[in-house]
């Protein structure tokens, strides 16, 4: 791409931004060393600027970015401030505490600390009762006392990293408390107003008599609340490739801000332009206060704000330049906003519109309104798509065949229905809303379910398990990027460069599908009082389970897709399990070790009633393992009786998945 098309400057300063992000997030370097670099950072850009030739201003530009944005991640992160509890209290200890609830979801409350035994202290902990909480109670400080641990990590390398995430979002410790008191919060706070708002316009859609699915759909729709949908209605979405209308991000506020522009364009005329901008700022503020100002929300308020002002200025290097500019600042807002799916997802997506529609444009056009505006949703949605294409795959491991179909289908009706479904919140929040419109809003819904399951049904062209790597999706997009930048400028040198890299992809693939096959391995995974153990031999694998009836698919499935098996089997836990030229030795509670028996890895699970330093002391293993079947203060033991006699100990819920 031409530098003429965007605001060069920015986009390095932006590049490097992002990446010291990423090296701060990776390797924490230590604030004084941060704040040296960005001194030497800036004093490089200075003097590049004022001295030296343009090539180095460039590159000092570029390294300035990389100094703000390692400085921004430490700044920004809530575990360095002196007063935060990660650095005042005692983990694994019983404290009495007080806060605001600052988010309801069943049983899980996330509340912002003040005090902990009469002493000023801050950050975000997760709180898990034994029964529900009213949503009513968001908003409200609350008295307790539990005892804090940090949240575990998962120690599952084919699972979701809980752990991570809650870190991305300023919470590293959990509660279980035994006792709590709520009471009113004494001061406003207009994020916990408009939570509030939030709750009282959900409950008061639990007083209409919708059907259970359609106002699940609708708070999902209108509200971004998604605790209510059914788990089937929900996979359908998934497999339809309509799961971002259940999401409110960039979809739900690009629709928004494209009716509200037209209207704009269309009423207020050219001179008033900042009379334009003022409405739909105003109006997008007022969907995300709707909303209880989620951070999705307001991410993609900003980004297309930014972006519908450049469009309604009629500037095109204008928006490529407003939504680098609306990264730049949510990035030095938030810069773990980079982490972030919904971040990834809506920013690929519209630059990646922004750049391909042009060019469909220009081939494919018909005179015909009608026809033109069903091809206008089948180019945006390939354009779209191209961009968003790797990230799905690599988060999500599946493609819907049928998106386009979907789209076609849903995207002419989600303007009105987002509309209308705004209109059925805010009357029915008042009390005026009729049973009239209830039941033809209800009935729309339900037309719109049955089309995503009809869509759904069809599971052959639903792509499932799909192994896509971090290698893979920079592989991919390098070769986006190529032949984007080709398609512009036309230098062959960036055609050579995606074909490169799609020939880089090709081999990574042959080389992933040769490990594969000459995979042997037997793998001890850490599950909650359960113990699952795999047995991998090429493309099949066997799983031994302590209950064959509960059978963890989530896991399986994950395990299933990064291995890129085959065959599945599943089998009752042995004793004895032979792998390579080892056997893993299984004692449990009603099993008597013969000393005969080989031993040269033993897991203990269930706990089992054994003097552990008699017994190693007639035999030599390799390793001792125990998995998450067993009680913590027994491992306890037995990892100090590893330690006393120099056996390797591995606790699957400290280190993690062991693979032999």
């Amino acid at each position: 791409m031409k530098p003429e098309a965007f605001n060069f400057p920015l986009f390095l300063i932006l590049l490097g931004i992002c990446l010291g992000i990423i090296i701060q997030d990776t390797w924490s370097i230590l604030p004084p060393f941060v704040c040296i670099l960005l001194s030497l950072g800036s004093i490089l850009f200075l003097w590049a600027c004022f001295y030296l030739l343009e090539k180095f201003q460039k590159i000092a530009i570029f390294l300035c970015g990389l100094f703000i944005g390692a400085l921004c991640y430490n700044i920004h992160n809530p575990a360095s401030r002196k007063d935060h509890y990660v650095q005042l209290l005692i983990p694994d200890k019983e404290y009495t505490f007080s806060g605001v609830v600052e988010d309801i979801k069943g049983r899980q409350l996330v509340v912002s600390l003040a005090e902990v035994k009469g002493e000023k202290c801050s950050g975000k902990i997760s709180l898990f009762l034994k029964d529900s909480l009213n949503p009513t109670a968001c908003g409200k400080s609350i008295l307790c006392h539990s005892k804090l641990s940090p949240i575990p990590a998962s120690g599952d390398i084919y699972h979701f990293d809980y752990k991570k995430y809650m870190q991305y979002q300023g919470i590293f410790w959990r509660g279980y408390p035994s006792y709590y008191k709520l009471s009113d919060y004494p001061y406003f706070s207009i994020t916990l107003w408009a939570k509030q708002l939030q709750t009282k316009l959900s409950i008061a859609l639990d007083k209409e008599p919708f059907s259970k699915d359609s106002r699940a759909i609708l708070k999902a729709l209108v509200l971004g609340i998604r605790t209510d949908s059914h788990l089937e209605i929900y996979q359908q979405y998934i497999d339809a490739g309509a799961v971002h209308i259940l999401a409110i991000s960039g979809l739900h506020i690009g629709i928004i801000t494209f009716f509200l522009t037209s209207l704009l364009t269309l009423f207020v005329p050219n001179r008033y332009k900042l009379i334009r901008i003022g409405i739909l700022l105003g109006c997008l503020s007022f969907y995300s206060l709707l909303t209880g100002f989620s951070a999705s929300v307001l991410r993609a308020v900003l980004m297309f704000g930014c972006y519908s002002i450049a469009y309604l200025m009629e500037s095109r290097r204008a928006r490529y330049d407003s939504l680098l500019l609306s990264a730049f600042i949510l990035l030095l807002c938030k810069p773990t906003f980079l982490f972030e799916v919904g971040f990834q997802l809506s920013y690929m997506a519209v630059l990646s519109i922004e750049f391909f529609l042009p060019y469909f444009n220009r081939y494919i056009y018909f005179e015909n309104k009608f026809l033109n505006f069903f091809t206008n949703i089948i180019k945006v949605s390939i354009a779209a798509q191209i961009g968003v294409f790797p990230l799905s795959l690599y988060y999500f491991h599946q493609f819907a065949g049928l998106f386009l179909l979907t789209n076609i289908l849903i995207l002419p009706l989600l303007g009105g229905i987002l509309a209308i479904g705004i209109i059925v919140v805010l009357l029915s929040y008042k009390g005026w809303v009729t049973s009239g419109l209830i039941y033809c809003y209800d009935t729309i819904l339900h037309l719109m379910n049955k089309i995503i399951a009809w869509v759904a049904s069809v599971e052959h062209m639903v792509i499932r398990d799909v192994y896509f790597d971090r290698i893979l999706l920079w592989l991919c997009y390098l070769c986006i990027i190529g032949g984007a930048i080709y398609l512009k400028i036309r230098k062959i040198t960036f055609l050579y460069l995606s074909l490169f890299s799609l020939l880089l992809m090709q081999s990574y693939l042959f080389y992933l599908k040769y490990e594969s096959i000459h995979t042997e391995q037997l793998i001890v995974f850490q599950q909650y009082k359960k113990t699952i153990i795999a047995s991998q031999v090429g493309k099949q694998a066997t799983f031994y389970l302590s209950d064959t009836l509960e059978i963890p698919t989530k896991l399986l499935q994950n395990f299933h897709t990064q291995q890129q098996l085959q065959e599945i089997h599943y089998e009752p836990i042995r004793n004895i399990i032979p792998f390579k030229n080892d056997f893993l030795t299984i004692i449990d509670a009603p099993f008597y070790l013969d000393r005969s028996f080989p031993t040269d890895y033993i897991l203990l699970r269930n706990s089992p009633k054994i003097h552990l330093e008699k017994f190693l002391s007639t035999i030599q293993p390799k390793m001792l393992i125990a998995d998450g079947s067993n009680r913590p203060f027994i491992v306890e033991k037995w990892k100090l009786t590893c330690q006393k006699l120099h056996i390797p100990f591995h606790y699957t819920k400290e280190d993690g998945n062991l693979s032999l």
